[in-house]
């Protein structure tokens, strides 16, 4: 974000116009005391967040239109192209060349590898890569390898649907691909996610975090099997957040916050939905939107074309605003995006100039 000086201003003040703090600002411009301004000058407003964005290969056109869309560039981007296979091999996806352009707005991408195999979370490509030794050292090998030879800044390590035995075997992996990036330089970054339900698994966060340089919990709590209702309640962001930092420190976690929608069906059938999309369907049937107090998200009823009657949670810059309230509270300062491509248009711009929540 930037801001052109105008007659009357002080520093202090365009600090307070931001919420900011102004020692924050005079450092991003190099100012130093008495730390005086000028009409015309244009000041860095330096992003009291980190911010993260997840870009999936199979939907990699409209993830990185969304990168280069935003108004300020993102810390790093994660780009999962990287997918382990139930027989423990690696299959890269296709390597978007755009995505170098997210590199040219200084923004650092990492290669994402997952468990992520046909739209699921595969245990038994977790079992194949991870609980073998030789198996899991020849992944770590091909992981940095592939990291490097395509000119990318860092692994992100995405194992869903696992248990507290491949959590284990993943400190391992992690601390092989560590040991590998050192052999190259000191500059690559390494992060995980810790899934959504990380606690009931009992996994070792704080042995993770000796090897990695960021842990991402994942934010979202309902999925196509869940039961009705809003995709996240901000009660239980709170204590999965709380819970995290009772074994790993605020520097190294990181919030992954979704803004999506689920439609459920009068069989029981449930789709996600993106959030404009499912503004598009309340507007579209003339549906009455209600807002739901404990979780900020919007929920409506529609019938489609077949006669068949729909519930509809969704997400938007209400419920995401309301998270980053949350998270802020906790003194959570990274947040990720799931995911890029589908994020609506006011949430990525807010996101991006996130000094609105100072």
């Amino acid at each position: 974000m930037h801001y052109t000086v105008q007659e009357g201003d002080t520093l202090w003040l365009v600090a307070q116009r931001y919420r900011s703090d102004y020692r924050m600002i005079a450092l991003a411009n190099s100012l130093e005391e008495p730390y005086e301004v000028h009409p015309g000058q244009v000041l860095h407003i330096p992003r009291k967040y980190r911010l993260i964005g997840f870009i999936a290969d199979y939907a990699s056109t409209e993830g990185i239109a969304d990168a280069l869309r935003a108004p300020e560039p993102f810390s790093e981007v994660v780009y999962s192209f990287l997918h382990v296979q139930p027989d423990g091999d690696l299959h890269p996806g296709a390597q978007d060349p755009a995505i170098q352009l997210i590199r040219a707005r200084r923004t650092r991408v990492l290669a994402g590898v997952t468990n992520l195999t046909e739209a699921l979370y595969s245990p038994q490509s977790a079992d194949a890569a991870l609980l073998a030794e030789d198996t899991r050292s020849m992944l770590a090998g091909r992981i940095v390898e592939a990291a490097a030879s395509n000119f990318l800044d860092g692994v992100h390590l995405d194992f869903q649907s696992i248990s507290s035995a491949h959590w284990d075997a993943l400190i391992e992996l992690a601390r092989e691909v560590r040991a590998g990036f050192a052999s190259l330089s000191p500059n690559y970054t390494l992060s995980v996610t810790i899934p959504h339900d990380w606690a009931a698994g009992a996994f070792n966060l704080k042995r993770m975090a000796e090897y990695v340089d960021l842990m991402i919990l994942e934010g979202l709590e309902k999925g196509s099997k869940d039961p009705e209702g809003p995709p996240t309640r901000l009660a239980w962001l709170r204590k999965n957040v709380e819970s995290a930092l009772e074994h790993i420190s605020r520097s190294k976690l990181a919030a992954t916050i979704g803004v999506y929608g689920l439609d459920w069906g009068a069989g029981g059938e449930v789709a996600y939905i993106t959030s404009d999309a499912a503004a598009r369907a309340a507007s579209e049937t003339g549906a009455h939107i209600v807002r739901d107090t404990d979780s900020a998200a919007a929920w409506f009823e529609y019938c489609d074309s077949r006669g068949e009657q729909h519930k509809v949670w969704y997400e938007d810059l209400v419920t995401f605003s309301a998270k980053i309230r949350a998270l802020d509270a906790l003194g959570v300062r990274k947040i990720a995006l799931w995911r890029l491509g589908a994020v609506p248009a006011t949430v990525l711009e807010a996101a991006s100039q996130a000094w609105v929540w100072g």
